[in-house]
């Protein structure tokens, strides 16, 4: 009787450990993991080192959970889940960036040619509707205390000129126009982003990049905004994953990033 119940027992521990190794697998290969690290030097008056984003992103099946360390602690950005109602109509639930301008994701390293960030974003907890239809595009967002967003844009491919404009509105009558093109000038890649605030005593800010096929994975940036700030400086993306960026600005100090993603 001790005999049956030993054997029964390592059977179910060896069924559940099979099971548990299958389940983990299909988790493994359903699920995207990638992240990145970035390490700001600033050379002037004071040399300084800082670590502006060291974050972790997982992925799967119509779900995203987003975060990134700061001040020793982990901050959830972004964390949802969608809903294909459509080919052309998605449902997102959860916290999720607010449908307003094209400036959502650039304070990440791996999305920003640039050091510095034009502008902050908003993230909110709510119910986001996105839909894509003959190039026209409709975000809406609706969350607590009756708080709404929203973006329609219209995007256009004409003379191999990839452009795309935007029109943002939410419940503080904030009201943003935005302009992002891509395209190719004597035979050297650009790409140019544009926003004008409306309700802001008309703040704007303007930034492009070039990247010249000749100067192999070396590019250029150059920016202006409302305040009559002006930032350049050049870029070199050292490997598939690794890039470097320096930014000057008019206050004279150099800033110099390494960013990592994997």
């Amino acid at each position: 009787m001790k005999n049956s119940i030993r054997n029964l027992i390592i059977t179910a521990a060896l069924v559940t450990g099979i099971f548990g190794i299958v389940v983990a697998e299909e988790v493994e290969s359903s699920t995207s993991i990638s992240g990145e690290f970035s390490t700001d030097i600033t050379i002037g008056d004071v040399n300084s080192f800082s670590t502006p984003y060291t974050g972790l992103n997982l992925s799967g099946d119509g779900w995203e959970l987003n975060t990134n360390l700061s001040d020793d602690n982990v901050n959830v950005e972004v964390a949802n889940y969608s809903w294909s109602v459509t080919d052309a109509i998605t449902a997102t639930f959860g916290s999720q960036a607010e449908p307003y301008g094209i400036a959502w994701g650039l304070h990440r390293p791996s999305n920003n040619s640039f050091v510095s960030t034009p502008r902050d974003h908003s993230v909110s907890t709510g119910v986001g509707i996105s839909a894509t239809k003959w190039g026209i595009g409709v975000d809406a967002f609706y969350g607590g205390d009756n708080y709404w967003a929203g973006r329609v844009s219209y995007g256009i491919d004409k003379f191999g000129i990839n452009s795309t404009v935007g029109l943002s509105v939410n419940g503080n009558d904030a009201q943003l126009i935005d302009v992002s093109t891509e395209g190719s000038i004597l035979g050297i890649p650009y790409g140019s982003s544009f926003e004008y605030d409306l309700a802001n005593d008309g703040a704007y800010w303007l930034r492009g990049v070039v990247t010249p096929d000749f100067a192999k994975g070396a590019y250029g940036i150059i920016g202006y905004n409302s305040d009559e700030e002006v930032v350049y400086g050049i870029g070199y993306n050292c490997t598939d994953n690794m890039k470097l960026a320096t930014e000057l600005s008019g206050d004279g100090d150099t800033i110099i990033r390494a960013s990592y993603s994997f």
